[in-house]
C-alpha cells in the first residue's frame, strides 16, 4: 500500500470521525459515500477503506447492500463498555505499578492541577483532553501493545462524548468529583497499594458511567 493511498485513507477516516464527534453525523444516519468523495476530492477506494476501518473500530454499522450507518450507542452499551474498560485499566495499572518513575508521577500530579484549573474555569474541553493524558501515562507504561490497542479501540466508541465550554455549575461539580477520583488513583500509585488502586479504578469507571448518564452526552 502506497504512502499516498494510506494518507488519503487516514484523511477520510479523520474527517468522518470528526463529523461524528461534532455531531454533524447522528446515530443511525446513513453515510453518503459519494458526498464524502466530492467533499474531499478523493476516489471511492480510500473512502470505502476508511469506512471499513471505522466499522471495525465500532463507530459504524455495515449492512450488506445497504451501506454504512453511524453506530448508535445506548446507555446500556456504554455501561457494558465501561465495565470492560475498567477491567483492562486495572490490568494496565497492575502492570505499570512498578514501572512508573518519579517523573511519571510528577507529570500525573501536574495534570491533576491542570484539570482542576480547567474545570474551575469552565474549560471542559481542555479537561477532557487532560484526563486522557493522565490515564495514558500508566497505560503506555505497560508497553503491552495488544492491551493498549484494545483499550484505545474501546474508548473510541465514546467519540461522541464531548463537553462544551458553556458555564455550567452542575457540569463543573460533576467533573470536580471525577477529578477527586484521579487524585486517589495517583495516591495509590504513589503508595504502591495495588488492592486499593484496583478498587478505585473500578469505582472510577462506574463514576464515569454515572457522569455520562447525567450529562446525556451520547
Amino acid at each position: 500500500m502506497s504512502l499516498i493511498y494510506q494518507s488519503l485513507k487516514d484523511h477520510v477516516y479523520e474527517y468522518i470521525s470528526n463529523e461524528i464527534k461534532n455531531k454533524k453525523l447522528n446515530p443511525n444516519e446513513k453515510i453518503n459515500e459519494q458526498a464524502i468523495c466530492n467533499e474531499l476530492n478523493v476516489s471511492r477506494t480510500p473512502v470505502r477503506e476508511a469506512l471499513i476501518q471505522l466499522s471495525a473500530d465500532g463507530l459504524l454499522d455495515i449492512t450488506p447492500r445497504r451501506g454504512f450507518r453511524v453506530k448508535a450507542l445506548s446507555l446500556k452499551d456504554a455501561q457494558d463498555l465501561y465495565a470492560v474498560i475498567a477491567t483492562l485499566e486495572i490490568m494496565a495499572a497492575s502492570i505499570a505499578m512498578d514501572k512508573l518513575t518519579n517523573e511519571d508521577l510528577d507529570k500525573m500530579e501536574e495534570l491533576l492541577q491542570d484539570m482542576d484549573y480547567a474545570i474551575n474555569h469552565y474549560r471542559f474541553r481542555d479537561y477532557y483532553k487532560l484526563q486522557i493524558d493522565f490515564h495514558n501515562i500508566y497505560i503506555f507504561k505497560t508497553e503491552n501493545d495488544p492491551l493498549i490497542d484494545t483499550i484505545f479501540r474501546l474508548k473510541k466508541r465514546f467519540i461522541r462524548q464531548s463537553y462544551t465550554d458553556e458555564k455550567s455549575d452542575s457540569v463543573r461539580d460533576i467533573l470536580l468529583n471525577t477529578n477527586q477520583e484521579h487524585r486517589l488513583i495517583l495516591e495509590f500509585f504513589q503508595k504502591k497499594n495495588i488492592s486499593k488502586l484496583k478498587k478505585c479504578l473500578k469505582h472510577h469507571w462506574n463514576l464515569n458511567y454515572a457522569e455520562l448518564d447525567s450529562l446525556d452526552e451520547l
